[in-house]
């Protein structure tokens, strides 16, 4: 696993639509987390990704299994062969990179189980905004709203410099004041 320099993984786009959904190093960072938790065989790691999204993203055994296998290369895990199974268990070295690299596992995690909430909402949204809320915890004007940034932002990609520097004071307040209801 590549050791990256501390906020480079907010580079990484937050989108899971199509495709990947994270790249190698990601998915070893994300399995060391699950480890962490408690030792597990590979299906049960495929489940905790699958109950963690609500279905929305199960490694396939193609991409889980070669992770595994490079995370005992480096040194982070070990398997106990339990009959046919192998058990995965996360090392002292494992714990030590997974502590290096918490605000990063913990980031990729939000982006999952944020990706999922979305698609829980426009499936439930198809039914009312009702059971979209009940499901998501979202409120209808809170999807609304983020949308609505959402095209005043692309709407606003041409504009001056000046109008760019206003937009991001106000941006910035508006980051600031989440922030700051959102609490440690």
């Amino acid at each position: 696993m590549n050791r990256l320099e501390p906020n480079t993984f907010r580079q990484r786009s937050k989108h899971l639509t199509s495709g990947r959904k994270f790249n190698a190093d990601e998915l070893q960072l994300m399995l060391l987390w699950f480890l962490n938790d408690s030792s597990a065989y590979g299906y049960e790691l495929i489940r905790h990704f699958n109950n963690l999204s609500h279905g929305f993203y199960s490694p396939s055994p193609g991409v889980l299994y070669p992770a595994l296998r490079q995370l005992e290369e480096s040194g982070f895990a070990r398997v106990e062969s339990v009959g046919k199974r192998k058990n995965y268990q996360v090392t002292l070295a494992g714990r030590e990179y997974l502590q290096l690299n918490q605000e990063r596992a913990q980031w990729l995690l939000s982006i999952l189980k944020h990706a999922a909430r979305k698609m829980l909402w426009v499936q439930q949204a198809s039914e009312s905004e009702a059971a979209a809320t009940n499901a998501t915890g979202w409120l209808p004007e809170f999807v609304q709203t983020r949308k609505a940034l959402q095209a005043a932002l692309l709407a606003s990609s041409d504009v001056s410099h000046e109008e760019q520097r206003r937009i991001i004071s106000i941006l910035q307040k508006a980051t600031q004041d989440i922030l700051n209801l959102s609490g440690p």
